[in-house]
């Protein structure tokens, strides 16, 4: 039976050629040529074929018409708070991954970034899940800026334990989802974005921000 090496490296991560070639069914040949075309999503060290980012991976399945039900069961949410990370520090945010307070109250950030030049701070909460439905992306949304209202109500207690934070003047949430959500903002301070938008969304902040009327929380 002939099955995707695209997916099922995303599945295992890591794979021989053999054991490519054994579970896909395709030639040695045509798994050498798979990988050249797939440079920036996988790496061949020796007989072992590594993916080395997978959600760049994940966005090429999708794009060759994989469910995305299918693939959202193949990636993490460590996968997209990794990358979401990434493209934040490349477009110079200093970032915080995880950012949880505990007392006086609980909440967790996934990611964090703050332009430390014009003091916004995005946070962000990574949904790798497929569930594209405007209920479901409208209670994650709600759910995220309860956690924006705390981290302003409490923000003494975030710049104690996180001191990049008091650099960060307003905050606006991100829910960030695997394909294109179905509306944009939610209550005027959190906007939805996938993550193959991600990286252009943040190299013209402050447009795409007025285009959508997204207003930024003032921290203080």
């Amino acid at each position: 039976m002939i099955v995707n090496p695209l997916e099922l490296l995303l599945k295992y991560r890591v794979l021989t050629f053999e054991e490519l070639s054994r579970l896909s069914g395709f030639s040695r040949e045509v798994l050498e040529r798979l990988v050249r075309d797939h440079g920036t999503a996988l790496r061949v060290e020796g007989e072992l074929v590594r993916v080395v980012n997978p959600i760049d991976l994940a966005l090429r399945l999708v794009q060759r018409g994989m469910s995305p039900t299918r693939v959202s069961e193949l990636i993490s949410w460590r996968d997209f708070e990794e990358f979401s990370a990434e493209i934040l520090s490349k477009n110079s945010y200093e970032t915080v991954t995880n950012l949880l307070l505990t007392s006086p109250v609980r909440f967790q950030i996934d990611v964090l970034g703050v332009d430390t030049v014009t003091g916004i701070a995005l946070a962000v909460d990574c949904k790798h899940w497929s569930r594209n439905t405007r209920v479901a992306l409208t209670a994650a949304a709600q759910r995220h800026l309860e956690r924006l209202e705390k981290m302003r109500k409490y923000r003494g207690f975030v710049v104690a334990r996180y001191p990049v934070v008091k650099r960060a003047v307003e905050v606006a949430g991100v829910i960030l989802t695997l394909v294109r959500p179905l509306f944009r903002v939610y209550s005027g301070t959190v906007v939805l974005v996938s993550i193959s938008e991600f990286n252009s969304f943040l190299r013209d902040l402050r447009a795409a921000m007025d285009e959508l009327g997204v207003k930024p929380l003032k921290l203080y």
